[in-house]
This record gives C-alpha cells, structure tokens and sequence, in this order.
C-alpha cells in the first residue's frame, strides 16, 4: 500500500463506498413537498417487519446475557421503546445515511446522505416531507455532505467535505440561506449548542485539533482542543492510523467540553478555549477496547493481512451526548468487514456508555439492540437514544430503515472508576 492511498482507503473504509441500492435522480427543487406514506395493511416493507421489531423489544428488554455477563459489572439498561418505518421509493430514498439529527420541536427527523448529497427530513411517523441541498458545486449544493445539525428554530446546516463549507437552509420551505467555511474532517459524534456558538467536532490538520467554536452568527469559528500524542505521531509517519480512525466527537457545556477521536478510548476534558484539564478512560467490559499499541499497529504495513483484520483490531467510539442531569452518553462501535471494499458491507456492535455528571466514574458497554445488518447511524435526543436500522426485507430485494428509540436507565449501574488502568478485554 502507497502512502497516497491511505486517505482514499480510508474513506471507502468508513463509508463503505459501492453501488447505492437504487439508481440516483435528478432532484427536484430544494423545499420541494411530498406524502409517500404506505398503508400497513398494503404495504410489505411495513408488514414484513413487525417480526424484527418484536424481536428487538425482547432483546431490549432482556437483561444482558452474553458470555461471561454474570460476572462483568452491570451496565445501563438500554430498552426499545419505538419503531418508526421511514418511507422511501425510487426517487426518494436513504442511500448511504450519515448522521441524524432529531428535532425536538416537533420531532421529526433530519438525516444527511452521503450518496445523495443532501438532507431528508421526515416527519415523526416516517412520512417524508422535505429535503435540504442536493449534489453540486453551487450554492446549497454539496460534494460529500457529511454531519448535519439544527442551527436553531428556523436554519438547518449541512457540513460539505469536499469543499469545506457549512451550507445553511431555511427550516420552513429548504432555500438556501447561506454558508460558512470551515477547516478540516467534520465528524460523527454529535454538535452542542451553547451560549458562546455551536461545538462540532472537526480534525483540523492545519491546528493539529479536534473541535472547533463557531460563535454564530459572527463567521468566526476558534479550532481548540489539541489532537492527542498518537495521532501526531501518525501524521509524522505513514499516517494511515491518522486516516482510517480520522472522525471525532465532542459535547460541550457553558465552560467545559468533552471531545476524543475515534482511534483512542481517552476523552479529554478541555476548557471551551480547549486549554486540557483532565483524561478520562473509558473501562472496557463487553466491547473489544483499544489496544495501548494501536497506533503502532496502524502505522506497520506488516501488522494486518487484510482490511477485515484492521476493523476488527479495536472498538471505535463515534458520539458523544449531554444528558439533562448533566452526564454524558458515549457511543463505540465493535465493526466488521464483510466481503471487500468498495463493495464491502461495514456492521458494527453498538455499545452504550454513560459517564457521570461529576465525570469521576463511568457505566459502560450496554449493548444496543438493532439488526445489524448496515452501518448504523445515531444520535441522543431528550435522553433518548435514537438509531437508524437498516436491513433488507424477506424477499431480499429492496432495504428497508427503521428509526429505533430506546430508552436509556442507569439505576441499576455498577460506576466503574475513570481514572484506573483499562481492562483489555479483546476478541
């Protein structure tokens, strides 16, 4: 492998990059209307699956029996408690989704896709009823659309990759209302609003950071919050560990911010300004952990035989979450690689942890009941967890997506201390 293909080796990593299930359209106009919603009685995508979403309620519902369980410290309960059929046909459908945002005003949900270049918006019960941007160069038009957020009541933003620029929309009618440059890989795990901006999560090579400020509506965004000792290292070197593990997240309160990038197990607390205060450590029961070497690993061609063996070496976190009492919801995926990329198809594990309010004491790796068939995409909202599931239906010729909502509880947790030694509990 040349060291000018680990970027592109990377993207069609994490993306699982190949033919999207349907043939792409030419889009109408942006705030374009429509009502596709089916009947249950008439509709198999609907009928079909009701058998999955029982299953999935007596899973989530379950206690948490796998192996060696009984004797690993109990984490948060994490239950289904809502199934939504998201509509889709020919012409509007989810190609490759990538984030997901909920609004809680009316509930309804935003998802950026990254095939299609533009955000969907449904309505709470899956009924599709506008989309945002659409493939492009212009304005309100994306290359590699990657997070999308609710900027406030009435603007919606998009974060295009290819050409770094933070595209706003208007909420009501999908017009596009301007943009914002930016620098560096936007990145999976959740945007905060606060007081001084919004706080999303971007690798900025140029300030060697991993969050940045941008205190709308001034355009000004501060980059804060230096990337961490093993990704400086890779980008001396080869920096493939620096490319395939290059998405971050982060969660912000009035002063304060969470952030950590998706190759470590470490999360950094950080003034807003991102001065470093404190490293917390996630303990690994359940999911694989991350090897002390893993930038090592990455950055030795000698290390792994096949792209499989690299996505199986370690759990990745992808989202960080503020809970209403003040604790933080952190998200890591346990991926696999089936076949071979491009074609390839990325599952993952999914597994929940809460870290507590006064951020001394974690409890950690709740399995998250989905299909896992697709790669999933999540979000947390009112202290809700809220994840797209994809899977094909029983005749296996057509995908369908199901918005899960589990409820998260932690008073059954054992608080596992933050600032002890990991356990390594790899696969």
């Amino acid at each position: 492998m040349t060291t000018s293909s680990i970027p592109r080796l990377a993207a069609c990593a994490i993306f699982g990059l190949g033919s999207p299930t349907h043939q792409a359209q030419t889009d109408p106009e942006p705030g374009t209307g429509v009502s596709l919603r089916r009947s249950p009685k008439t509709d198999p995508r609907i009928r079909s699956g009701y058998t999955a979403v029982a299953a999935l309620v007596a899973i989530g519902c379950g206690n948490d029996s796998g192996a060696g369980s009984d004797r690993a410290p109990a984490g948060p309960a994490v239950a289904i408690v809502d199934s939504v059929l998201l509509d889709e046909n020919d012409r509007f459908y989810l190609g490759n989704p990538f984030s997901l945002v909920v609004d809680t005003a009316d509930g309804s949900f935003f998802i950026s896709d990254f095939f299609e270049n533009r955000i969907l918006r449904y309505a709470r019960d899956g009924r599709l009823r506008q989309f945002y941007g659409r493939p492009g160069d212009g304005p309100g038009e994306f290359r590699a659309i990657s997070t999308a957020f609710i900027l406030n009541d009435s603007i919606v933003v998009g974060a295009g990759g290819r050409r770094n620029l933070l595209q706003l929309f208007s909420k009501q009618d999908g017009n596009s209302v301007g943009s914002q440059s930016y620098s560096g890989r936007v990145g999976m795990g959740g945007v905060s609003k606060v007081d001084g901006g919004v706080v999303f999560p971007t690798r900025d090579l140029p300030n060697r950071t991993m969050a940045a400020v941008w205190r709308y509506p001034e355009a000004t965004i501060d980059y804060v919050v230096p990337l961490p000792e093993p990704y400086e290292r890779s980008i001396a070197g080869l920096g493939r560990f620096a490319a395939f593990q290059s998405f971050g997240s982060v969660v912000a309160w009035s002063d304060t911010l969470l952030s950590g990038m998706s190759g470590l197990n470490e999360i950094y607390l950080s003034t807003m300004d991102g001065v470093l205060l404190d490293t917390l450590r996630i303990p690994n029961t359940r999911r694989r952990g991350v090897p002390p070497n893993v930038q090592e690993l990455f950055d030795d061609l000698q290390s792994f035989s096949s792209m499989t063996e690299m996505f199986e070496v370690a759990s990745a976190m992808y989202g960080l979450y503020r809970l209403s009492d003040g604790s933080t919801v952190v998200l890591h995926h346990d991926s696999s690689l089936e076949g071979e990329l491009p074609l390839g198809n990325i599952t993952s594990e999914v597994y929940l942890s809460v870290i507590a309010p006064d951020r001394t004491a974690a409890c950690v790796d709740a399995p998250v009941p989905y299909s896992n068939e697709m790669r999933p995409v999540h979000t947390v909202a009112r202290d809700t967890l809220f994840l797209l599931d994809r899977r094909l239906n029983e005749a296996e010729d057509d995908l369908m997506t199901w918005v899960r909502v589990y409820r998260i509880d932690t008073s059954g947790c054992t608080w596992l201390d933050l600032h002890r030694p990991l356990r390594r509990s790899h696969r």
